[in-house]
């Protein structure tokens, strides 16, 4: 079987072969929403360099020795080993070959474990993410090996020991061209306060400094029938996170660009429109990333909204430090 599948060609998306967000992204072009180009490193391949590196029983007994005591101890050893492993030729070339069949200069490399963006647990901002990529075989793999090692980042170890889950679980690794986005927001299709409406947040640029809440975004409430805007706050977005190179760079906002509207209300109306349609596939309230380029809506991931908490900017800030039988943990994105 193929361990790399281009996100078109998925005719039947399965969540233990994609992981959340590769089958979330399957879904959306399967259902005709603009999405980036791109393709997943399907969760088998994570297993089968797991077992041709002699790693599976290490980990496995590693894994069943985790507590809240040993977790930076225990998860610090089990991502080396990750790190160490050699991915199997087999795996490089199909890698190799649709990077080539891509043809894109940049991309961004996601982790897709498979028990996150369920309706039991969300794991947002709990494993990597890297942004504007230069296509580079060798970045590629060393990034690709760093997204299965995060499956034991600190954070998402505790996350799992709250949730009672367990530690040793599949991880795809989603490939997509890199958009520079003009500008990026965040949808939730429930406001948290009120049923009947909707939240809209945006800011100008990558949607990372939205999510790191490094800025203020604007703010908008939108009625869920009638898509009028009822709410709106515009927020001081004095920085902008942009591509680079091959890197992220946050630079600063000029003073009137800041305080101004980064998006009118009549865009504010289609992405709401937009937004609900993508809750009526998913039949759940939705937390959806988007962003903007070149006048293209593109979506970037669709989440179900757990726990009725829709501040995942909020939640993410939770989990990047957080307190742990005495152990403070930090981490970023």
């Amino acid at each position: 079987m193929s361990m790399v599948r281009f996100l078109n060609e998925i005719k039947e998306p399965k969540v233990s072969e994609l992981g959340g967000k590769g089958y979330s992204l399957s879904v959306l072009i399967d259902n005709g929403f603009n999405v980036p180009m791109g393709f997943v490193i399907v969760s088998d391949a994570f297993f089968e360099c797991l077992k041709q590196n002699n790693l599976m029983k290490k980990i496995e007994q590693l894994t069943f020795e985790i507590n809240e005591n040993n977790l930076q101890e225990k998860s610090g050893k089990i991502k080396s080993l990750i790190l160490s492993g050699k991915i199997p030729r087999d795996i490089i070339q199909e890698i190799d070959g649709n990077l080539k069949r891509l043809n894109v200069q940049y991309v961004s490399i996601r982790s897709s474990a498979v028990s996150e963006d369920s309706l039991k647990a969300s794991f947002a901002g709990l494993h990597d993410t890297f942004l504007n990529i230069k296509i580079n075989l060798e970045l590629v793999l060393e990034k690709v090996r760093k997204c299965w090692a995060s499956l034991f980042n600190e954070r998402a170890v505790i996350y799992r020991i709250k949730k009672k889950n367990p530690h040793l679980e599949g991880m795809a690794v989603v490939v997509q061209e890199m958009i520079p986005a003009e500008i990026s927001g965040i949808t939730f299709t429930k406001h948290p306060a009120d049923e009947k409406s909707l939240l809209v947040e945006a800011s100008y640029g990558l949607g990372d400094i939205i999510v790191n809440g490094k800025i203020q975004p604007d703010y908008f409430v939108v009625d869920r029938e009638t898509l009028e805007v009822l709410e709106k706050r515009i927020g001081n977005k004095n920085k902008i996170s942009i591509c680079k190179g091959g890197r992220i760079e946050v630079v600063d906002v000029k003073k009137e660009l800041a305080e101004g509207q980064v998006i009118s209300d009549e865009n504010v109306n289609k992405i709401a429109r937009t937004c609900l349609d993508v809750e009526k596939i998913f039949k759940y309230f939705q937390d959806i990333e988007w962003c903007i380029c070149n006048s293209r809506t593109y979506l970037l991931q669709s989440r179900p909204i757990t726990g009725g908490i829709c501040d995942r900017r909020t939640q993410i800030q939770r989990c990047l430090q957080q307190t742990f039988n005495g152990v403070e943990i930090h981490g970023k994105i």
